[in-house]
């Protein structure tokens, strides 16, 4: 008993159990169904409208539909139309113009049969095989959409079964019948084992639960419910086994009838066709896509199943079939033939307004909170390329997607959404293209492979060129020189000439050397000026300095090659022809080099802008038109690989595994163009020494991410030192990556501070233009510590002071400006402590705090031009007459800084810009003053500033006051002022220089310029004015003097005055006329009597009578230029015996009255030739007889004059002097007549003209 027990105990734990796991099962199943309702719920109640995506499917609110709605409306209603085409190209809205009429007339029942199929090669592929079965299988499509659109229990005859969901409340149902059918069954035919049944039934309850009727029942529910379940799933099991109509969605599916080898078709099927439009009540049959396989014959048997249909006395309403087509399929008039009606569709987007719908698509995309950056010029450019609907909506979605996947969930700001738009809309127009770019393959990949190629081959070309150009300056630095260094060697040859071999030449205290006069820039003229003296070795000793000469270096200038030109200025020539041709060849390498640097940084974009898609792209990838268009914009570019993957950390690409492996292979062919998506990836896996020591590293992406970022690392180190080595490979990749640099501060920074020739390198390399010198030194100064440009600047000057950075800057003229960038403070502390002399820097532009410093800081050499921008810097404007006084307007800033340092380089800055300044002429006297004192007193330089300066001194004396005892010392100053007339004219001075130097020859000349302004003075006096008149000055200054000065009393004997002053004073009769005057000056200056006489006449005339005159005087007056009346008085005072044969003469040629009896004398002593022309000139002095008696004395031809005792003939000849004579004799009746008379030659045939004279016979 207690067993039976423990059974029954045992069996009640096991059903409790099996309870309790029924209920745990079923909370599970309504756990989830919970779950999934309020998934369900949550879906449908989000607003997904702000996500931005646009379904591709056709619209139901078309716009611009409104006269497409009303063609349908009118053919729907026209009973003869039952074929209608809306025909257009694809993407032109047909669909939607559709759904929108279908949306308007709910009350029409319709079928859409799509037949779309989008891969061309598979329809070509279908093509190509079996035509009938092709459109065998196309039948069958229509035939699939046609009858399962309805419910399979309206058409309940059909001989196609579709497969169908069994539901499980009619399995239910069908168990319950089955169950209660059989138990009636029993209950008739066998009611004893029913009984049987029950009773078993019940003993088996009792022994379970006893008297425990609750549980009984309960057991018996449970049971049930179980037998039920397990009768409706083997029912349902067994009902979907059974076989009927399979159907594949896609285009290649396929359908089983009941009967296995019974094929749809539309022929075969026409029975099936009407049954379906008899039993169900649809009037629009929709078919669209079928002219995606470009076979007409379709729409002739689509046509006739049409026209059966509507002939089909069964089908009492009109059926009508509308295609949606594109408008090519048919030719000429075979369209109209098939279709009733045909309305045309206008195309909503097309390569012409593509763009305006894209913009306004992300217009909307961003007023739904996308953030992205594409300008509006790129849609309209690359818009024409799109001209399908729902292409360009799709390209909205992907970018949607490829945006907030990449870009935005992987905050990689630097993405480009122009780029990622465009390899959408590439990836959407070439779908298998990009599938390609995935594996590092497609046309794409291609591109960047041409391009590669195209710059290896611009490069090898350009390299070669750079050769060439070393070439030509090694050639050029080599012999560039050779003709001015044989032209110097010609010049030390002529001027040594044989006398030795010449050594040295010293000019002005400067020596030149051989060597140095052979140095490349040195050219001959910057010897100066001055004495010259040169040095040689004898060839006749070996003692140096024992031959040496003399020579004026305007002698030196003078020698001439054989072709006439001098030496220097051939010398000259020489050297500027040079430079220019070094400075042309230099420019071209420099040129060269550039382009090549250029070419290898170029991106795609550039290259083909500048040579075109023709010579860059391969003949492959030109047929892409959108793909050109792309690289020639720059929209895809040979970042495209960030774009289309996610970016795994530590992942490298296959390009990327390739340079590593390169590297670890000291492969040493490394490209440092070599594109490196990943560099951080990339960098993990090389070690420090191989970023260090193996060329391969250099890498312009890695260079990149090492100073695009501000951090330190030992790989960044590491890297830096290999790029600091002093090799070609790291110098030249300096250079290069500077141009291409993003961080320039962390570059230049990194790189200075492992390089210490850094600047040095820089500046050596003549492959450097100057600007770009220039903008290598605004980084230096922009990114570098004080300290750090100070080193650089230390160790260019130690390795050569000419590569500085101090000598730079001092050479350059606009420098300052371009540097103040980096900061006004910063700049002058390293000019300070690199101690630059600025030479012709311009300042305009430049920062007060930067000039303030230069001129403070004395890093300016003494040139017009800084002390020009000194003093536009004090007065805050372009001084224009500052360089007419410019020490003087200096001194008056009174600053003292300045004018120290000027001060303390007094030399400097009178030979430098005093001197040289044309216009600086204006210098107050006082600073010429101080400029001389600070020169102490060289006489050279002391001299010129007194010959430039437009000044006077007014006060001798007062100068002498500072000058210390140095009157000797400064006469030559002394006399240059006076020389100059820069010295005030007065008494006062005049008399301070003869205290000092007595009456020099410099004083004389002073007086003869200034006599006016002397004479004027009010202390001058007698004993000045007879001091002047001794001295050795101008005649000009004695008249003057003369004429403006009266002495109260000459008193000195005139025999203390020059010559001149006496003849001045007698010509304005300056003194008295007194015997005693007449003696000194007949004594002392005898030339001077005839003008003494001449000044004097009427006194000289009274006391003629007591003068004696001597035979000297005689001459000396008759000499002069006395008029003929003044000479004849003083012949009056002379003795006959004292007449000369200055008197004779005198005598002879006047016209004056004279004395008989000097005539007489006079006469006597003529020579005979001279005395009928005497005889008729004082013919009416003598007396006939005395003139017959005179004839006797005269010329052969005239003694026959004589009168005799009967008359006579006479011949003369016949000239002026003769018909005188005979005119002469015929007024006193000495001759009765005269006249011509022609002598005839016996001998030859020639006459003379003669004169015949008849002379009367003697009384």
């Amino acid at each position: 008993m207690k067993g039976k027990l423990m059974k029954k105990t045992k069996r009640r734990h096991v059903i409790v159990a099996n309870f309790i796991k029924f209920f745990r099962v079923l909370g599970y199943e309504v756990k989830n169904a919970i779950v999934r309702c309020a998934d369900k719920w949550q879906l449908n109640v989000n607003n997904t409208k702000d996500y931005g995506y646009v379904d591709l499917a056709p619209t139901d609110n078309a716009e611009n539909v409104s006269e497409y709605l009303r063609a349908l409306e009118w053919a729907l209603n026209d009973k003869n139309i039952t074929n209608i085409a809306l025909a257009g190209p694809y993407g032109a809205g047909k669909s939607s113009i559709i759904e929108t009429f279908l949306r308007i007339h709910p009350s029409i029942k319709y079928i859409n049969i799509s037949l779309a199929m989008f891969r061309k090669n598979d329809q070509d592929a279908i093509q190509q095989g079996d035509e009938d079965n092709f459109e065998k299988q196309l039948e069958e499509g229509i035939l699939k959409q046609l009858f399962y659109k309805v419910h399979y229990s309206k058409i309940p005859q059909s001989r196609y079964r579709k497969l169908h969901k069994v539901s499980l409340g009619i399995s239910l149902m069908h168990v319950i019948f089955t169950v209660a059918l059989i138990m009636g069954l029993m209950f008739f035919l066998a009611p004893g084992k029913l009984e049987e049944l029950k009773n078993a039934y019940s003993n088996m309850m009792s022994i379970l639960f006893g008297e425990r009727v609750l549980y009984y029942v309960l057991c018996t529910g449970v049971m049930g419910m179980v037998i039920i379940a397990i009768m409706t799933v083997l029912f349902r099991w067994i009902n979907t086994k059974w076989r009927s109509i399979e159907i594949n969605i896609a285009d290649k599916a396929v359908i089983k009838a009941d009967e296995k080898d019974e094929a749809l078709s539309l022929n075969k099927n026409m029975d099936e066709i009407l049954y379906f439009f008899e039993e169900t009540n649809y009037t629009l049959i929709v078919i669209e896509d079928l002219d995606r396989f470009d076979t007409p014959e379709v729409y002739t048997k689509l046509r006739e199943i049409n026209k059966i249909i509507n002939s089909y006395d069964a089908i009492q309403r009109k059926i009508v079939f509308i295609y949606a087509l594109k408008d090519d399929i048919f030719h000429s008039d075979d369209r109209t033939k098939l279709f009733d009606f045909i309305i045309p569709v206008v195309p909503y987007i097309d390569v012409t307004n593509s763009g305006e719908y894209l913009k306004r698509k992300l217009k909307i995309l961003k007023f739904k909170g996308l953030e992205f950056d594409i300008p509006n010029d790129y849609i309209t450019n690359v818009a024409p390329f799109i001209s399908d609907m729902r292409v360009l909506n799709n390209i909205c979605n992907e970018f949607i997607v490829f945006k907030k996947n990449i870009k935005d969930s992987q905050d990689l700001d630097k993405l480009q959404d122009v780029q990622m738009l465009s390899l959408i809309i590439f990836k959407n127009m070439y779908p298998r293209e990009f599938a390609k770019l995935q594996e590092s393959e497609g046309i794409i990949k291609e591109a960047y492979h041409d391009k590669s190629s195209f710059v290896k081959e611009m490069s090898g070309d350009l390299e070669k060129e750079i050769e060439i150009a070393m070439g030509e300056k090694e050639k050029s630095d080599g012999l560039g020189m050779l003709d001015v260094e044989d032209i110097k060697l010609a010049f030390i040859q002529k001027l040594v000439g044989d006398r030795g071999v010449f050594t040295k030449i010293q000019v002005n205290n400067t020596t030149y050397t051989k060597s140095e006069i052979l140095k490349d820039e040195f050219s001959l003229s910057q010897m100066g000026t001055g004495t010259a003296t040169f040095f040689y070795y004898p060839s006749n000793t070996s003692y140096y300095n024992n031959g040496q000469q003399n020579k004026n270096k305007d002698d030196i200038e003078k020698l001439r090659c054989s072709d006439g030109i001098t030496y220097f200025e051939k010398c000259d020539r020489a050297i500027a022809r040079d430079k220019k041709h070094r400075k042309q060849i230099v420019q071209n390498l420099l040129d060269k080099q550039k382009d090549l640097y250029m070419l290898r940084s170029k991106t795609m974009k550039t290259l083909i802008k500048e040579y075109g898609a023709d010579k860059v792209l391969g003949d492959n990838v030109r047929k892409n038109s959108l793909l050109v268009f792309m690289l020639r914009h720059g929209y895809i570019d040979d970042t495209y690989q960030m774009y289309i993957n996610y970016f795994l950390s530590g992942s490298v690409t296959a390009d990327e595994l390739n340079f590593i492996i390169n590297v670890r292979n000291y492969a040493g062919n490394s490209d440092w163009n070599y594109r490196i998506i990943h560099p951080r990836n990339v960098i993990d896996r090389l070690f420090d020494y191989e970023l260090e020591q193996q060329k391969d590293c250099l890498n312009f992406d890695l260079a990149d991410f090492f100073y695009n970022d501000n951090s330190e690392s030992k790989k960044k180190s590491a890297f830096t030192k290999q790029l600091a080595k002093n090799d070609a490979d790291s110098t030249r990749f300096i250079k290069e990556y500077y141009v291409r640099v993003k961080n320039k501060a962390e570059y230049i920074r990194n790189i200075a501070q492992q390089k210490m020739l850094f600047w040095y390198d820089i500046c050596f390399d003549d492959g450097l233009g100057y600007q770009d010198k220039v903008s290598y030194l605004k980084d230096i100064f922009m990114y570098l510590t004080v300290e750090d440009i100070v080193l650089q600047d230390t160790a260019a000057n130690d390795e050569n002071p000419q590569y500085s950075i101090c000598t730079f800057i001092a050479e350059s003229d606009k420098i300052i400006e371009q540097l103040q960038d980096s900061g006004a403070e910063k700049v002058v502390a390293v000019l300070t402590q690199i101690k630059v002399k600025l030479r012709n820097v311009d300042l305009e532009t430049v920062n007060d705090i930067i000039i303030k410093g230069i001129f403070n800081n004395e890093l300016f050499e003494i040139s017009l031009v800084m002390l020009q921008n000194y003093i536009n810097f004090k007065f805050g404007e372009s001084i224009a007459d500052f360089q007419t006084n410019i020490y003087t307007y200096i001194l008056k800033q009174k600053d003292c800084l300045v004018t120290d340092y000027l001060e303390r380089n007094i030399y400097e800055f009178v030979t430098e810009v005093i001197l040289p300044t044309e216009a600086n002429t204006k210098e107050d006297i006082d600073t010429v003053f101080r400029c001389i004192k600070l020169l102490e007193y060289d006489q050279n330089l002391s001299i010129q500033l007194i010959q430039k300066m437009d000044i006077v001194m007014e006060d001798l004396k007062e100068w002498y006051r500072t000058l210390d005892a140095r009157n000797e010392e400064v006469k030559p100053l002394v006399d240059t002022f006076l020389a100059e007339n820069k010295m005030l004219a007065t008494i006062e001075n005049l008399d301070t220089y003869k205290e000092k130097y007595k009456f020099t020859d410099e004083l004389c000349d002073f007086v003869d310029a200034n006599i006016d302004e002397l004479i004027s003075d009010e202390n001058l006096d007698d004993v000045h004015v007879k001091e002047i008149l001794k001295k050795d000055i101008q005649n000009e200054t004695i008249e003057k003097i003369l004429q403006n000065y009266e002495m109260e009393s000459l008193g000195d004997n005139l025999n203390n005055y020059n010559q001149n002053v006496v003849q001045k004073m007698i010509d304005q009769r300056y003194f008295k006329y007194t015997r005693s005057r007449y003696n000194e000056i007949q004594s002392s200056f005898d030339r001077l009597l005839p003008l003494f006489i001449k000044r004097y006449w009427k006194e000289f005339e009274q006391d003629i009578s007591n003068i004696n005159f001597e035979l000297t005087t005689i001459n000396v007056l008759f000499k002069s230029n006395l008029d003929d009346e003044k000479k004849a008085v003083i012949l009056n005072g002379v003795n006959v015996s004292q007449m000369t044969r200055e008197v004779f003469d005198f005598v002879r040629d006047t016209h004056v009255s004279i004395l008989k009896k000097y005539v007489q004398e006079t006469w006597d002593k003529l020579e005979v030739k001279d005395r009928p022309a005497f005889m008729i000139k004082y013919f009416s002095v003598f007396s006939i007889s005395e003139i017959e008696n005179m004839f006797a004395k005269m010329p052969k031809e005239y003694q026959t004059l004589k009168q005799m005792d009967k008359r006579h003939e006479v011949l003369l000849e016949k000239n002026a002097i003769n018909e005188a004579l005979c005119q002469k004799l015929k007024d006193a009746n000495y001759i009765s007549s005269y006249g011509p008379k022609i002598e005839k030659n016996a001998i030859s045939t020639s006459h003379k003209d003669k004169l015949l004279a008849r002379v009367r016979a003697k009384r």
